[in-house]
């Protein structure tokens, strides 16, 4: 019967990339507690009523969407616009603490009690669907149209007790536990497991992209994913949003909201792509190839940050500074030799990209 249901779901979500013909997910929070939000994105040059639009959450590789919850949509969309939902929990449990006020603050709609969708935490699949009937959306889901996707519905035990989603396909890590050992821990097909190989180390849960992150959907999708992926390569049509520097010094990905309630897009007539964003200034790199760990900026404009990313968009490093500098010394922080993109942001939030290697 699981067979049936997830072979059922799977020609439900029939691809359709060619054209803004319906809503899709702009941004995903998965933040710190219940910081949880979805935002959608309108594409098309009509406003949209969303009271035919429902988000389903398939929980923990689940075939159906019972358990995860489902959320009905209010309002109206206008073109070019974005709709933010955001979990609705407001006093705190001793397992489940209340939603960030200030992130439902930015909300166009609070989520219902749980379960409900926006109770995701990496390893659920989140999908926007509408109906035609007035009905909501059915168990055996026949009653509705495939809108958009995030993640892969039906893995069952693949994903149920895993962190989450990667942005590698494959990696085995090697790092050390609390006693000072080293273990051994993977990622298997974009997933990404809880538990390193000695069954009680944690996994690389920082290898993660649908837990503890924000991610942005990229400018150049225009439409929902309506084929249920085999495997879910969250790279494809997502980005993160850069980490910052938390207290004690790490770099985090969490509870960052900065970009919600807008979103960047093609179908805009009024997009301004990277080329049209003309830099304040130009930048130098050197010495590149870099071999110390350290390379040498130098802007003819103020530089108020700059970001290492790797060739998959991952952030490596980032510097934001409390005095615009025209020339700094950066530590890469970078382990692995290959290729990696440096980003000068000035200012006025023009900002340049050079490419490196490193040896």
């Amino acid at each position: 019967m699981k067979k049936l249901l997830f072979l059922l779901v799977s020609c439900l979500f029939v691809l359709n990339m060619s054209a803004q013909d319906d809503l899709f997910f702009s941004e995903y929070v998965e933040g710190s507690g219940n910081n949880k939000a979805v935002e959608v994105y309108n594409p098309t040059d009509q406003a949209i009523d969303l009271s035919a639009y429902y988000v389903l959450r398939f929980s923990n590789g689940s075939s159906v969407f019972t358990e995860g919850g489902v959320t009905q949509l209010e309002g109206t969309i206008q073109p070019y616009t974005t709709f933010v939902l955001v979990n609705g929990q407001t006093t705190s449990t001793s397992t489940s603490p209340a939603c960030s006020p200030v992130l439902q603050g930015m909300a166009n709609q609070l989520d219902h009690d749980y379960p409900a969708p926006t109770y995701m935490n990496g390893n659920d699949a989140i999908a926007l669907v509408k109906t035609t009937d007035g009905e909501a959306p059915n168990a055996s889901m026949t009653n509705v149209i495939s809108v958009d996707l995030i993640g892969e519905i039906g893995l069952g035990n693949a994903i149920a007790d895993e962190t989450g989603w990667s942005y590698v396909q494959d990696s085995t890590l090697t790092y050390n536990n609390t006693s000072g050992e080293p273990v051994t821990g993977l990622v298997i097909d974009f997933v990404v497991q809880a538990y390193a190989t000695d069954g009680t180390t944690y996994g690389p849960y920082w290898m993660a992209w649908t837990k503890d992150h924000s991610l942005i959907r990229k400018p150049t999708v225009v439409s929902g994913v309506k084929l249920n992926p085999d495997p879910f390569n969250v790279t494809l049509e997502w980005d993160t949003v850069p980490g910052v520097i938390d207290s004690s010094g790490y770099i985090t990905y969490q509870d960052i909201w900065t970009n919600l309630g807008s979103h960047q897009c093609v179908a805009d007539p009024d997009y301004q792509s990277v080329n049209e964003n003309k830099a304040m200034g130009n930048v130098t790199v050197y010495p590149n190839p870099v071999t110390s760990g350290y390379f040498n900026l130098v802007a003819t404009a103020p530089v108020k940050s700059v970001t290492v990313y790797d060739i998959t968009g991952r952030e490596i490093t980032r510097i934001s500074y409390d005095s615009p500098i025209k020339q700094s010394v950066v530590q890469a922080n970078i382990e692995v030799s290959g290729m990696y993109f440096v980003k000068a942001v000035f200012v006025d939030n023009s900002y340049l990209s050079s490419r490196i290697m490193v040896k």
